[in-house]
């Protein structure tokens, strides 16, 4: 029995084993202050990697990154909202659609930057 060849790659997604940008220290150290025992610094990682890998501060929160870094809807919505009180992100949220994490500068409401 053959089975039919399939070409997978227009459904793989190849993602670089490397970040080629800086990702911002002081704003993870920040970020493990404040999340304690929580999951609030492994979000923070995927977020840091999601803003360096765009070589932007404002970067989407998919499903599909949210299951590569083992993260549940309810884990992120906590941790997002303790890295919200503390000034560390701002978020939008549309029904459907992917919510938009901006990281900011610790403490304000300026976009990080991302050298």
């Amino acid at each position: 029995m053959t089975l039919p060849s399939e070409d997978l790659s227009a459904h793989t997604v190849v993602l670089p084993t490397q970040l080629t940008g800086p990702v911002r220290y002081d704003w993870l150290a920040q970020a493990a202050q404040v999340a304690g025992r929580t999951k609030g610094l492994h979000l923070a990682c995927a977020l840091a990697w999601l803003a360096a890998l765009h070589a932007r501060p404002d970067v989407p929160l998919t499903r599909r990154t949210m299951a590569r870094w083992s993260l549940s809807r309810d884990i992120v919505g906590k941790a997002l909202a303790t890295l919200r009180e503390h000034g560390l992100v701002l978020t939008w949220a549309a029904p459907g659609r992917a919510r938009i994490v901006v990281l900011t500068e610790p403490g304000s409401s300026t976009p990080l930057a991302i050298a």
